[in-house]
């Protein structure tokens, strides 16, 4: 069924020019989604598929995702975008190609490197306002986290309604150029951002 489909929209862009052809799905609660190839926009030419991992606590939230690539996006690609203190951490992956029906098949996800990386963080959380939040202890920081960042705004979750959040946290130098703009599941508004370096151990 799939294959016919397939065929159907590559006849369609024949006919109606040179359009890049993406899979275009995106699956809350799961590390993977499969959905129809569709024509981008014209100023489209990369496809991008990836997954959004957002934990509070004990709560994960899985967001697999896969469609046409925001060229305004194209700084995103196959970055390590990363946050985590001792009460949170969130993680996108994407990978980004430039042909036909590049980004169909399984979501791969690289493996998070836990390897302390000799940075730290002043550390917080709350969950029940914007206001800035009291720092509780530091964070050692792991991987390609040598940046630290200090948030507060409105957060919805993927499937899940907004809330009030504040936090301080290890981060990847990637995120903090990137910013909370166009996640592709966790949608913050209202919010503040900001990166510094982070202390050598």
């Amino acid at each position: 069924m799939r294959a016919t489909l397939a065929a159907v929209v590559m006849f369609q862009a024949l006919i109606t020019g040179d359009c890049l052809l993406c899979e275009h799905c995106f699956n809350v609660h799961d590390s993977s989604c499969s959905g129809i190839f569709k024509q981008c926009p014209p100023g489209v030419t990369r496809c991008v598929k990836g997954l959004e991992n957002n934990t509070v606590g004990s709560n994960t939230v899985l967001t697999a995702f896969k469609g046409c690539l925001n060229p305004s996006q194209n700084i995103a690609c196959d970055r390590e975008l990363s946050i985590k203190n001792s009460m949170v951490s969130f993680q996108i992956s994407r990978t980004c190609r430039n042909s036909d029906f590049c980004n169909g098949g399984v979501v791969k996800v690289p493996a998070v490197k836990e390897t302390l990386n000799g940075y730290k963080c002043e550390e917080c959380f709350n969950d029940q306002s914007t206001d800035e939040c009291t720092v509780t202890g530091k964070v050692q920081c792991i991987g390609k986290q040598t940046t630290c960042s200090s948030f507060y705004g409105t957060v919805a979750r993927p499937g899940e309604p907004g809330r009030q959040y504040s936090g301080k946290a290890c981060t990847t130098p990637d995120f903090c150029k990137f910013g909370l703009s166009n996640l592709p599941g966790t949608q913050a508004s209202s919010y503040w951002f900001l990166c510094f370096p982070a202390e050598t151990l």
